[in-house]
């Protein structure tokens, strides 16, 4: 039995040996990486590379409002299209069956069957229409609270065989080892994934720190405060008792810090005030 994968724009076929070695090779990559010994994106691509996934997000979503943040993103065709792969589908794909989903569990979106009454989010299939593709995969690795954390998989067709029985095969060690993954890996990742992005898009501050002599945010004294407090480990409710006040005072001084900083969430404003921390500090924080 073989499996059609692109590489390099190419399709070819593989045998299932060499697939499953393929699997193997990637997944000790990951293992290794979850434990700092090597770069969780090359990880990532390699093993999304080794499913035959045309893209690749890894995302954390706060259980608490839904927002989903980019860990790690890998995507064959990025410089190539209009169309990249900067989105997470899967809560708009799968609803609220996905809010507290078993950790190793595979969604695959041409199975899914929603029970909840709920109409899907016609995002997904309209970046599917744009990029050519027919399906979509997410993998859960924690399925919170406090967060979610999950890989989503694109695919140009339906999943063969072969990648289904690997999802199965390995989705309970990927589960188990991101369990216990090195401290800090998810922040260190997320920076280093979001600063390509950042760097030249004109859109609020982009270089120094936020928190730096020159405010380059032009924070006010308030919002300065908060993000002084978020930089320090604080929660938003740590930040409102330390402040005396209340937690929506809070999450109105974050709405306007959000816009002066080109962040849309709380783990991307602080991922930012992280930028220039040195990596022992994030141990010390909740950024597991």
């Amino acid at each position: 039995m073989t499996s059609n994968f692109v590489q390099n724009g190419e399709f070819r076929a593989i045998a299932a040996g060499s697939f499953e070695t393929g699997i193997i090779e990637a997944m000790a990559e990951w293992c290794d990486a979850l434990h700092g010994g090597t770069s969780l994106e090359d990880a990532f691509a390699h093993l999304a590379i080794g499913f035959g996934a045309e893209a690749a997000l890894l995302v954390r979503t706060n259980m608490t409002d839904f927002r989903p943040t980019r860990i790690a993103v890998w995507d064959r065709r990025s410089a190539s299209t209009s169309s990249p792969l900067t989105s997470s589908f899967a809560d708009g794909c799968f609803g609220r069956p996905l809010a507290r989903p078993r950790p190793g569990s595979i969604w695959l979106a041409s199975t899914h069957e929603d029970d909840a009454g709920e109409t899907p989010d016609p995002a997904l299939a309209n970046w599917q229409d744009r990029r050519g593709l027919t399906e979509f995969a997410a993998l859960v690795l924690t399925g919170g609270p406090p967060v979610r954390d999950h890989i989503e998989l694109h695919f140009t067709n339906p999943v063969p065989g072969p990648v289904q029985a690997a999802f199965a095969a390995v989705m309970p060690t990927m589960a188990r080892t991101w369990a216990s993954r090195q401290v800090g890996l998810v922040a260190r990742t997320a920076l280093s994934n979001r600063a390509p992005r950042d760097t030249g898009q004109g859109k609020g501050p982009v270089g120094g720190s936020v928190l730096g002599i020159t405010n380059p945010a032009r924070l006010s004294r308030a919002e300065f405060r908060v993000c002084l407090l978020l930089s320090r480990g604080r929660s938003v409710l740590g930040v409102a008792e330390e402040l005396a006040v209340s937690e929506s005072t809070i999450r109105s001084h974050l709405r306007s810090i959000y816009a002066k900083t080109n962040t849309s969430n709380l783990a991307e404003l602080v991922f930012r005030l992280l930028a220039t921390t040195q990596d022992d500090d994030l141990s010390d924080r909740n950024c597991a």
